[in-house]
């Protein structure tokens, strides 16, 4: 314990000029006598600062205890010794320069020097076997297939009661599909009552014919002499009548005038001789009360009457002349609507009469249909084969799945569309589509191959038996293959997919190269050529060659004309190459 405690403070209280001494020497000896690319100590130096390290346990112990005393005075030794110091990091830190100085340099030079020249990519032209094949997709399709359609012609409620299972084998006329009848009787019962009713209507309508006819007569002739009237009444009215009733609202107002004018003058008598004679008061008063009163009489009379000459003359003529002229002119509608009747009533009639006709034609026509739709709730095959669900559409059934969960009872189906097809199993062709692009190349009796989808299985010959005149999509062809029925699975069916290969081109010694090696004519695209390369002298420039071009496959595409066996063309742009060595500033 105390030698490690002894050791620490030897190492804790080395002297100032002993640190500097150190630091100097392992400095100097990591300077190297000649100019490196690396930084490292070289053996030697590290000897040295071995050597160096080793001797720090051997200073004295009463000298680090006086240097420890006096820490505050430093000897001429040890500033020298952190001069030496300095001037050594100084050193090292010019020869670091100096050797990044040197690198660079080193760098620049090899980016100057010359660069070996990339080889040229060739192909030489060696005549192959060129076959193109052309792959499509068929399916497998019955020649014999008979539909099963639901074309009722009125009733549209087919509910399934039972239904032939996917893919059963059925004999003609076994039951594919039975459905519920009960609506169907019911509609056509209600249809017989309906038929009975419309031809009571008839009954009654042809016989109220004659009685509606002698009626609109009978009312045309009214309407023709409630005019005739209409019309004398306003002759009367405005020759005899109104000047009249005027005359006597004027000759009354006067008459009233008159009276209350005479009763007035008697009372004025009657008032002077009382004066003067030598009657009794009483006389005279009861005299005098009763003209008073006859006066007071005349006066209203005479108001009354100018009321009802005002309203004569103002109001109950100008009425009365309104009345009269709405009266005629009512008559004249009325003639003009007995007319009317009598042409277009008679006439409606007879034609609802005839529409009633037609609906009884077109009711017992209906009843003629339910009874043929009654006739379809029970289906059965139209001949032997297997059950397919729904249509076939480019020999495959694609509502299958469909058409399986919905066939189910209690379900209805939908008319007017096909229920199922019995499909033959022997004999099969093939049905494909052929695009546009491919359609010259293929013809009828050119042979084929047909490969399975089962694993394992041998190929199957064929041949093209027709191809459709016309698109029966977009761009497309249907195409119909023969089939080698001697070489058919038997486990294949009609809706099962292969592949057909058709062999479009065969050329035993074809020129073919590489497609990136033909190149289009910046001012004419239906020009072609190539790079020609000159075998025999390496540095000679590639010469343009014109090429008629064939057929292609993969990335080759077959040479017509313009280049043999033996040939090398070039497989880069030379024009761009040339480009690029004017740029770099080459010959």
């Amino acid at each position: 314990m105390k030698r490690v405690v002894l050791s620490c403070a030897l190492t804790l209280s080395l002297l100032p000029w002993q640190s500097a001494s150190l630091s100097a020497a392992s400095g100097l000896a990591a300077q190297p006598q000649q100019p490196a690319t690396s930084s490292e100590p070289t053996p030697a130096t590290e000897d040295t600062a071995t050597k160096s390290n080793n001797a720090k346990p051997a200073a004295k112990p009463d000298a680090d205890k006086t240097e420890g005393k006096n820490d505050k005075d430093k000897s001429p030794e040890s500033s020298a010794g952190k001069d030496k110091n300095k001037d050594a990091d100084a050193a090292k830190k010019d020869e670091s320069k100096k050797d990044d100085a040197a690198k660079k340099d080193s760098a620049k030079a090899d980016d100057k020097s010359p660069k070996p020249e990339a080889k040229r990519k060739t192909y030489k032209v060696e005549p192959k076997h060129l076959r193109i094949d052309l792959s499509l997709d068929g399916t497998f399709l019955a020649n014999k297939m008979t539909e099963v359609p639901l074309r009722p012609d009125s009733w549209s409620d087919y509910e399934i009661v039972e239904v032939a299972p996917l893919g059963a084998k059925v004999r003609k006329g076994e039951t594919l599909f039975k459905f519920d009848a009960k609506k169907i009787n019911e509609a056509i019962e209600d249809l017989e009552l309906e038929q009975r009713l419309n031809e009571l209507a008839i009954v009654r309508a042809e016989e109220e014919m004659p009685r509606l006819e002698k009626t609109l007569k009978l009312d045309a002739e009214d309407a023709v002499r409630t005019l005739r009237e209409a019309k004398e009444d306003l002759v009367r009215y405005n020759e005899t009548d109104r000047p009249m009733m005027a005359k006597t609202a004027k000759f009354m107002l006067k008459y009233y005038g008159f009276m209350l004018d005479y009763e007035k003058d008697e009372l004025n008598q009657l008032e002077k001789m009382y004066k003067a004679d030598d009657l009794t008061e009483e006389t005279e008063e009861i005299v005098l009360k009763r003209q008073r009163n006859a006066v007071e009489f005349a006066e209203f009379s005479l108001e009354s009457a100018k009321l009802n000459s005002d309203e004569m003359l103002n109001v109950r003529l100008p009425r009365m002349d309104a009345q009269i002229k709405n009266a005629l002119d009512r008559a004249e509608i009325a003639r003009a609507r007995a007319q009317m009747a009598l042409s277009l009533d008679l006439t409606r009639a007879r034609y609802e009469l005839e529409q009633r006709k037609k609906a009884r034609t077109k009711s017992l026509d209906k009843h003629t249909k339910l009874l043929a739709d009654r006739e379809l709730m029970e289906i059965k095959a139209p001949a032997d084969g297997v059950v397919y669900y729904g249509q076939c559409l480019n020999g495959r059934w694609p509502d299958a799945n469909t058409l399986e969960s919905k066939y189910q009872p209690h379900n209805n189906v939908t008319g007017g569309s096909i229920l199922m097809t019995i499909v033959d199993e022997r004999p099969l062709s093939i049905i494909a589509s052929l695009d546009e692009a491919n359609r010259p190349e293929v013809t009828a009796d050119q042979k084929v191959r047909i490969a399975l989808t089962a694993e394992a299985t041998d190929r199957i010959n064929g041949k093209v038996k027709s191809v459709s005149p016309i698109p029966v999509s977009t761009a497309k062809f249907e195409t119909i293959f023969d089939v080698e029925e001697s070489e058919l699975p038997s486990w294949v069916v009609a809706g099962l997919g292969c592949k057909v290969n058709v062999t479009t081109y065969d050329k035993a010694e074809a020129v073919v190269v590489p497609k990136k090696a033909v190149h289009d004519d910046e001012v004419d695209p239906e020009k072609h050529y190539v790079w020609l390369l000159d075998t025999k002298d390496e540095k000679a420039k590639p010469q343009r060659r014109d090429v008629t071009l064939g057929k292609s496959k993969g990335d080759e595409i077959e040479i017509r004309k313009g280049l043999e066996k033996g040939n090398v063309v070039s497989l880069e742009d030379e024009k761009e190459k040339e480009k690029d060595d004017k740029a770099e500033g080459k010959d």
